[in-house]
């Protein structure tokens, strides 16, 4: 599966490893600073730059500690993908119990904390002085002692940031497992992410009178933790509802004898973002998405051209008693813009309609609405 605007690099363990673009300007303020520090001394710019390559390797680590105690409770992980501010494993739903997030969000710092036992291991039977300095080595021309040297103490300070309660850090997934045990999923998400959010902004001003990079820091804590509260709201309000309830039956379709230039006009004429495509028996036979639409125009595909040739062909099917919250997981990890949902009322299955993703974020606005009004007329 291709993610958007991000390079895959390794596949370990059927998970496989992205960098996003934005990495590359990390990469390039690392250049920069170390060329200003040593007075554009390149061999310690070489330095810096291989022990990033060992922090970013310490953090893939790291998340693979998450993805395999993640797999230990058969939770599958996507993907993991390396941003400039640290890594995310994606795993594909929340774990079932307190404890299994727990013991999750844990496997992480774990990983780099054997990883500075491994090398402080190493140091001790080597008889090497500890003491150095976090930020550069101490020479511009520094030895491979030193370099393992630095990067156990990073990854000390790396375990010990992301155990900070700043949720949705690691610490902050524990402060979550923790009330979970006592309060209600939603609940114990909602106490956890504000007081991420107060640690973001106690990065933030922090920030202020020192290292700008924290408040970047902060940002993304801030913005990380009301999406995973807005997220968790959400499954909490999909929960017992199943795709029959937010079906739609009615949705645009294009015979598949029709041509791009006919498309083109549907999308100009409608709201429709995709549309599903129709054998002459009325079989669906594919997908035609906006985005697909404008790439093929883009390569020079001509207007006259059958919209088959560009049309996706993977479509997936679900149950209409499939809970509403797998339909979700579903269209965020395939490559589909919308999943069919079928009843099966005899030998063949009958098409009721479809579901997207802009279909269930307006079913979650409704129901959220209706519950307001539910609690706000009680007694």
């Amino acid at each position: 599966m291709r993610k958007e605007g991000a390079i895959r690099v390794a596949v370990v363990g059927g998970i496989p490893i992205y960098i996003h673009w934005s990495f590359g300007l990390l990469i390039a303020w690392i250049i920069l600073s170390a060329l200003w520090y040593s007075r554009g001394n390149w061999t310690f710019v070489g330095w810096q730059l291989l022990l990033v390559g060992g922090v970013v390797v310490s953090i893939i680590l790291h998340e693979l500690g998450h993805a395999f105690a993640a797999a230990a409770f058969r939770i599958p992980t996507w993907d993991i993908t390396m941003y400039p501010f640290g890594g995310v494993a994606s795993i594909e739903k929340l774990p079932e119990s307190p404890w299994q997030e727990l013991v999750i969000a844990l496997a992480g710092p774990l990983v780099n904390f054997l990883i500075t036992g491994v090398i402080a291991g190493g140091l001790f039977l080597g008889g090497a002085p500890w003491e150095m300095n976090l930020s550069y080595f101490s020479q511009y021309e520094p030895t491979l002692l030193e370099y393992f040297k630095q990067l156990a103490k990073l990854n000390t300070y790396l375990a010990l940031f992301n155990l900070l309660p700043a949720f949705p850090m690691d610490g902050g997934r524990v402060l979550r497992a923790f009330l979970a045990m006592r309060f209600p999923y939603a609940r114990a998400t909602s106490i956890a992410a504000t007081v991420g959010q107060i640690f973001a902004v106690f990065f933030a001003l922090l920030g202020l009178f020192g290292n700008p990079v924290l408040i970047l820091i902060g940002f993304f804590v801030f913005v990380a933790a009301e999406n995973e509260k807005k997220a968790v709201e959400g499954l909490t309000l999909l929960k017992g509802i199943v795709a029959r309830n937010a079906v739609m039956v009615q949705y645009p379709v294009l015979p598949a004898t029709a041509s791009l230039q006919v498309a083109v006009e549907a999308l100009l004429s409608s709201q429709a973002r995709s549309f599903l495509i129709a054998d002459p028996q009325g079989r669906p036979v594919g997908s035609l998405s906006r985005e697909q639409l404008i790439s093929a125009l883009h390569e020079g595909i001509p207007l006259s051209a059958p919209i088959t040739q560009v049309m996706n062909e993977h479509l997936i099917a679900v149950d209409a008693n499939t809970p509403l919250s797998e339909v979700m997981r579903i269209l965020q990890a395939e490559d589909v813009p919308f999943v069919l949902v079928e009843e099966k009322t005899g030998p063949t299955p009958v098409l009721l309609g479809i579901i997207d993703a802009e279909n269930i974020a307006e079913y979650l606005l409704i129901k959220k609405a209706q519950e307001a009004l539910v609690s706000s007329v009680s007694p």
